[in-house]
């Protein structure tokens, strides 16, 4: 019985082992070390079984000799072969560290590749494999199924008259075995008689889980080898992802004329896509915010008066500049002139307004000819950039006077004033602000609750320039999920993309210092967005259409 409940025990660890291993070559890298894991730690009971199976297993009819060598040549081999390619794979931690640089091809289009580095430790894992097939059995050991069957006294009374009564030749095979008829193993022909393995239960599971044992040393030792592979291939070299951008524009908006019917803008501003893929726009001069359907040909106007005109009651707006949008498709828009912040839900007439007071002042509660607005989604946190004051303000939920949290010490070029303060954007990983300081010729992080910026791209004391290096009166700053930034070069008339950490620009999209309107020209493009394939929307605001730059 013990060899039975043995047998079964180490047979279906043994087969958990190679389903588990078979199973991480489908998983991703994380889950194949978790499944790593829990072959090692299946190893060990299978080990453990294996090594009382073959101690139960000896007494039959198998030298423990032959039986012990064949379990410890395999589970030496294992080890060492685990040792071996393991020593290696162990000889980094589990890492997973990213690295993103850019590079550029010799024609000036950008080839951006973020070299991504992977290493993943996969956990060792090895089985032991028996196998047993071969060992011959031997009239030496007291037969187990004999035991079960007789008494001691009867055991040893028939073992006195084998040794009595035996032949020179009775010593190859027992006397008796319950699986072989007689006609198997004939009396007379005991001399020729060929040394037959044993097929009792034990045996039988024995057989089974040697070939299990081994099929599980071939699988452990595949997986290891493939993993190590992988290893080596991820630490020499890099995985290779390309960002690269269509030169030639597609317009998705706009007929490239100002107007106010539902196909025109008049300087188009901000922008935001839902999860349709519709595109809201804010249409500055025209004092509107139009919702441009996917593929559609003309826009409906969601906030403000649909023929352009302005006002001041609740239904208008005067000069729709930057705006935020929630997860419900309700806005937050700047009413520039108006020197407030509405708030339009969606599908409303009127808006309602959240910040300012009507008119431009300087108090915590006012606003100054703002252009840009931002949410914190996560805490619901208003950010204003009140560029008339050079201050960007922070309103909490609900609250209508602010606190500045970048700025307000008048303009300047200093790294604790602002310069016309139009784009921002919120960086949760570390609770600062990216700003558009437009008037300064640059780009820069303010952290909150910091009394300085520091310098993300351009010039430091506002030097103007069209170089890789310069800026000219930037209005949009944003980031894609890799830390790289993309910048609205409005008078130079060109997107710059800055590899992550780099303060060196390439133009995707434009031509520097060149305006025009063909399909791959821009003219004081003022606000840009990427969608979740990175494909680049750019508002080409004195062309009054947006320009679509698919990445490919």
């Amino acid at each position: 019985m013990p060899v039975l409940i043995l047998g079964i025990v180490q047979i279906v660890l043994i087969v958990l082992i190679i389903i588990l291993e078979i199973t991480s070559l489908g998983l991703s890298t994380y889950s194949a070390t978790g499944a790593g894991i829990w072959c090692s730690i299946a190893f060990i009971p299978a080990a453990i079984s294996t090594v009382l199976l073959v101690k139960y297993w000896a007494r039959s009819r198998v030298r423990a000799s032959r039986v012990l060598i064949a379990q410890i040549i395999l589970l030496v081999f294992t080890f060492i072969l685990i040792g071996i390619i393991g020593s290696y794979v162990s000889s980094n931690s589990i890492t997973n560290s990213i690295i993103y640089t850019a590079y550029y091809r010799t024609d000036n289009k950008l080839t951006t590749k973020y070299q991504v580095k992977i290493v993943h430790v996969q956990a060792k894992s090895s089985e032991s494999a028996p196998s047993l097939s071969r060992i011959s059995p031997s009239a030496h050991l007291t037969d187990l199924d004999a035991v079960n069957s007789n008494s001691t006294s009867e055991l040893l009374r028939n073992r006195e008259k084998q040794l009595n009564h035996s032949s020179s030749f009775s010593r190859i095979a027992p006397e008796t075995d319950p699986l072989k008829t007689k006609t198997e193993m004939p009396k007379e022909n005991l001399v020729n008689t060929k040394k037959q393995f044993p097929l009792t239960l034990g045996s039988t599971l024995g057989i089974i889980a040697g070939v299990l044992g081994l099929a599980a040393v071939v699988m452990s030792t595949y997986v290891l080898v493939i993993n190590s592979m992988t290893t080596i291939a991820a630490t020499s070299s890099t995985t290779m992802m390309t960002l690269r951008w269509n030169s030639t524009a597609i317009t998705i908006a706009g007929v490239g004329t100002v107007g106010v019917s539902a196909n025109q803008f008049n300087y188009p501003f901000g922008m935001a896509l839902d999860s349709s893929n519709a595109l809201y726009i804010s249409d500055l001069n025209n004092s509107r915010v139009q919702l441009w359907a996917s593929n559609a040909w003309t826009g409906t106007t969601v906030a403000g008066q649909a023929n352009g005109t302005s006002g001041t009651g609740s239904s208008y707006l005067n000069k729709a500049a930057g705006f935020a949008m929630d997860t419900s498709s309700n806005i937050y828009i700047t009413d520039m002139y108006n020197s407030r912040i509405q708030y339009w839900t969606s599908g409303a007439s009127t808006g309602v307004t959240v910040i300012g007071n009507g008119s431009c002042g300087n108090l915590t509660n006012q606003l100054c000819y703002p252009y840009n607005v931002i949410r914190d989604s996560s805490t619901g946190n208003i950010y204003v950039a009140d560029t008339v004051n050079q201050r960007v303000v922070r309103y909490l939920p609900g609250a209508s006077s602010g606190t500045v949290v970048a700025g307000g010490n008048g303009q300047g070029f200093n790294n604790y004033q602002l310069n016309y303060p139009i784009g921002l954007y919120y960086d949760s990983s570390t609770n600062s602000l990216v700003i558009a300081n437009a008037g300064a010729n640059n780009i820069v992080r303010w952290v909150i609750g910091a009394s300085n910026w520091t310098l993300l791209a351009g010039s430091q004391n506002g030097t103007i320039g069209a170089t890789s290096t310069l800026l000219y009166y930037p209005v949009c700053a944003t980031f894609d999920l890799y830390g790289n930034m993309y910048v609205a070069d409005t008078y130079n008339h060109r997107i710059q993309f800055f590899a992550s950490g780099s303060q060196t620009g390439t133009t995707i999209a434009g031509v520097a210092g060149t305006q025009g309107s063909n399909s791959t020209l821009l003219k004081f493009p003022y606000t840009l967005i990427l969608d979740n394939n990175l494909n680049m929307y750019v508002a080409d605001s004195a062309n009054q259409r947006i320009q679509n730059f698919l990445r490919y």
